[in-house]
């Protein structure tokens, strides 16, 4: 974080320039340019708070160089210069942008108010700015990481979609692509963005969980439900966003009540029988195609025109295979820091192995992938060791009954906890995170694989 405020003067008098360097040099760092092209690119390097430009430059007009100081990022604060007071200029100048303007020859005590008060705009812009990046990272919605062309598209849809307070998005694509990510973006770039936002995975659980989680219920209203009752997720998001993961798992009836809450905009708890409203956008995903559900009678297809005012399509990892390394880089100092390790770089070999991988669990295997090395390894460098549980193994022809699992335990110790996570993650990937698939494989009970799945963070 910078501690002293940086001013640029954009002025073609050497004299003037020099002027108002003695009178701001005491307190803050100042740059000088003659023109307004030169100024331009230090504006860019050097970013300072606030620029003071002249109306009239060798190389064109201050009021037309304007907007492209305040098109830089970050976006100084402008305070115009000009040598003799134009009500005109000045209109135009602070339409444009400009926070204030001065005129030639400068009073001294105008100078110095209008400066300060400047400074004042602009560190609580940079201030607002901060606090705008920190949210948006407590949010997650600031991890996009990548240049493939669908995928950009998909962002560029995505955020045009969030301009609307009200139309039904649709999110399709494979598991592990980032569908929840792109919700929580649209929703934070949306006028409900200090709601709510609320996601349910429709596949996590039975028709009557999901019926009693989206609509609540009543006291009493069923063997085992709570004395107080409940509230249910479509109250909780009221006024913001409801996000409901493999929509397609809907059962009819749910979907029907669904429906009514688009179209009224009310629905009635498990066994109430006094009417609750709500305000809400449903933005849905699905890793199957929703429309070939609906035409084959297994989704209402008058939910699904509800429900995909907007549809947008995000692409596997395997056709992004550019932004495969990028993600990797992203992925490498995250875990460094949660797990206070070191490593900088991939090994040739390595690098061939990851790029190879096809990624049927998409993004999350490949941050689930680096997170595994970095918190098993300890080196500056991901080797291929690091990355023998991506390489296929003919295990068809072992015996059972020769099933040996060996884990390397580090001199140090380690924690079981961490042990557990490893393996279940691992089973997790290799049954390309089906949980019935993982039940079956590590033979535990399914609703003991989900506690220990969300227990372990693996799952939210």
């Amino acid at each position: 974080m910078r501690n002293i405020q940086k001013i640029l003067i954009v002025d073609d008098e050497a004299p003037f320039r020099s002027a108002l360097r003695r009178l701001l040099e005491r307190k803050y760092l100042v740059i000088e340019a003659e023109t307004g092209t030169k100024g331009l690119h230090l504006a860019y390097r050097e970013e300072p708070d606030l620029v003071l430009l002249d109306v009239a430059l060798p190389d064109g007009s201050g009021l037309e160089m304007l907007s492209q100081f305040k098109e830089l990022r970050p976006s100084p604060t402008v305070v115009m210069i000009t040598a003799y007071e134009q009500v005109k200029d000045v209109v135009t100048a602070i339409k444009c942008g400009a926070f204030d303007y001065l005129v030639k020859p400068v009073d001294l005590d105008e100078f110095e108010f209008t400066i300060q008060t400047a400074m004042d705009h602009a560190g609580l812009r940079n201030e607002v700015d901060r606090l705008r990046q920190e949210v948006q990272r407590l949010q997650k919605v600031d991890r996009f990481i990548g240049l493939n062309p669908k995928f950009l598209e998909a962002q560029m849809l995505a955020i045009k979609s969030a301009q609307s307070r009200d139309a039904g998005v649709l999110l399709q694509g494979e598991s592990g692509v980032g569908k929840e990510l792109f919700a929580r973006l649209i929703h934070a770039r949306s006028p409900r963005a200090n709601y709510p936002f609320v996601a349910l995975n429709c596949a996590a659980f039975s028709t009557e969980i999901i019926e009693s989680e989206l609509f609540g219920y009543e006291k009493g209203a069923f063997t085992g439900a709570r004395v107080e009752g409940k509230e249910g997720l479509l109250e909780v998001a009221d006024g913001g966003t409801l996000f409901l993961d493999e929509v397609i798992d809907l059962h009819v009836e749910i979907q029907a009540k669904l429906l009514r809450v688009l179209e009224e905009k009310e629905f009635y708890p498990l066994g109430g029988t006094r009417k609750r409203t709500v305000d809400i956008r449903i933005i849905s995903a699905c890793n199957k195609d929703l429309w070939l559900g609906a035409e084959e009678a297994k989704f209402r297809k008058d939910l699904f025109f509800r429900l995909a005012t907007i549809r947008i399509d995000l692409p596997p990892l395997r056709e992004r295979t550019d932004d495969i390394l990028p993600l990797i880089q992203f992925f490498m100092e995250d875990f460094n820091d949660k797990y206070g390790k070191h490593f900088r770089r991939l090994s040739p070999e390595a690098e061939r192995l990851l790029l190879a991988h096809s990624w049927p669990g998409n993004v999350r295997e490949l941050k689930n992938t680096i997170e595994r090395v970095i918190l098993l390894e300890n080196e500056e460098t991901i080797l291929p060791g690091h990355l023998h549980f991506l390489v296929p193994h003919a295990t068809a022809e072992v015996p059972e009954a020769t099933d040996v699992l060996r884990i390397a335990l580090p001199e140090h110790g380690i924690a079981l906890e961490k042990i557990e996570k490893h393996i279940i993650l691992e089973a997790y990937e290799r049954c390309q995170r089906n949980k019935s698939k993982t039940a079956r494989f590590l033979r535990m009970p399914r609703h003991v694989l989900i506690y220990r799945l969300k227990k372990l963070g693996i799952e939210d």
